[in-house]
Parts: C-alpha cells; structure tokens; sequence
C-alpha cells in the first residue's frame, strides 16, 4: 500500500493523536478530574491509551476498577466524562497541543500533489475551532466533527459522510487513524486505513498484527523519498 499511495484520490484523517498530539492532555485530564473526586489514577500513558483508544464504556469500566469507591460517589460516566472535559479544555488553553511527528509536512506533501483531504473527527467543533495555531484550512477540503454525524466512531456515519462529501470510489481513498475503533469505522465505511500508531501502543492495546499501521508520519515520508 506505502508504495502506491501518491495513487489514492482522497485522503481522510482522524484529529486526536492522528495529526496532533491531544491524548496526553486527555490523560493528564483524566487524571485531575478523578482527583477532584479524591482518588488517584495509578496508569502510565501507554496503558491510559490501551483503554480510551478502544471505546468510552470499557474506558469508564476501567477507570471504576482502578478507583474503588469512586462509582459510589458518581455512578454515571458520562457526567464524569463532562468534568472531564472541562478540565482537558482549560488545559487546552494552557498547553495547546502540537502536530504528530511528521503530520505537518505530509498534509504539505499532498498539498503539493493535489489531493483531496477531509478531517473526520469525534471532537466537538468548539475544539478544532481553537487549534487555529495549526492552520487546518490550509489543507482540508472539508472538516467534520462530531456535531456533523449520528454516531461517533466505531460507527462509519462520520467516514460515510466525508466519502459523500469527496464524491470518489472507496478504492481511492485511505483513512489514517490511531486507534481500533478508527480504523473499524473507516472499514466499516468500506475505506481502507492506516493505523498510526507505535509498537509499544500496539502491543498494550493487543492491536491485531493483520491491521496494516505505520510508527508515525516521518516513518512514511522516509519510506516515500
């Protein structure tokens, strides 16, 4: 696939951990939201990825599970997911998250050849609105978030949307994502996609090896020099 990929027509990218680097505030933010609440995540940042990267149920199970007593002070997920997000936004405001390694220049590389690209992402547009330090106009076509489709990934509403939006066969187009339920959704979709993603992330996260993937964007602009 690397060695044919300047012949796909359109290329969708996911935004969170894809193109910029954003998971660490969520696990920082996280972090500080269960302590508001007076308990103590003890994860690494490999092993907070193994849990969020896979879907929002199994993360709140496993946050429950590291925080004895914590689903009897607030039982439900989501409102802790709320708090959350309150939180990753002031941090966003105070650390504003940079791009991937080599992500910038890749998008360039493609600018330069012409190619159609979409982002498709599960934040809210508030979010990608403030990221205005990484100049996204410059590069995507069309940005879809997720006040755009029904249902967040794993769903393949966002990615069916984009493929509507681009109007090309599914055979020329190729998803990049880092994550299990990315690359289902975009599957799922019927596109084909490129896990982006590290070994030690792969290995925590028990990504099967079948799942075509790449280190990191520079990886693949070396493999295209």
């Amino acid at each position: 696939m690397l060695d044919k990929l300047l012949e796909f027509d359109a290329f969708l990218f996911d935004l969170d951990g894809t193109l910029i680097n954003t998971e660490p505030l969520h696990h920082a933010a996280w972090e500080q939201t269960v302590e508001l609440h007076g308990f103590k995540l003890d994860w690494s940042f490999e092993e907070y990825l193994s849990h969020a990267l896979l879907s929002r149920p199994h993360l709140f199970k496993t946050i429950y599970q590291k925080c004895p007593g914590l689903e009897q002070r607030t039982s439900d997920g989501e409102e802790l997911r709320r708090q959350k997000i309150a939180v990753y936004e002031r941090l966003l405001v105070s650390s504003p998250p940079q791009w991937m390694p080599g992500a910038r220049p890749f998008l360039e590389l493609l600018k330069a050849h012409k190619k159609e690209m979409v982002m498709v992402t599960n934040s809210p547009k508030k979010h990608v609105d403030q990221y205005t330090h990484c100049s996204f106009g410059n590069y995507f076509n069309n940005i879809f978030t997720i006040e755009d489709f029904e249902h967040p990934k794993p769903h393949p509403a966002g990615y069916l949307k984009a493929l509507n939006a681009v109007k090309k066969p599914t055979g020329s187009c190729l998803v990049f994502e880092d994550s299990l339920k990315g690359i289902q959704s975009a599957n799922s979709a019927g596109v084909k996609a490129l896990l982006v993603a590290s070994n030690m992330y792969k290995k925590s996260a028990s990504i099967p090896d079948s799942i075509p993937s790449i280190d990191s964007f520079s990886q693949l602009l070396k493999s295209l020099a």
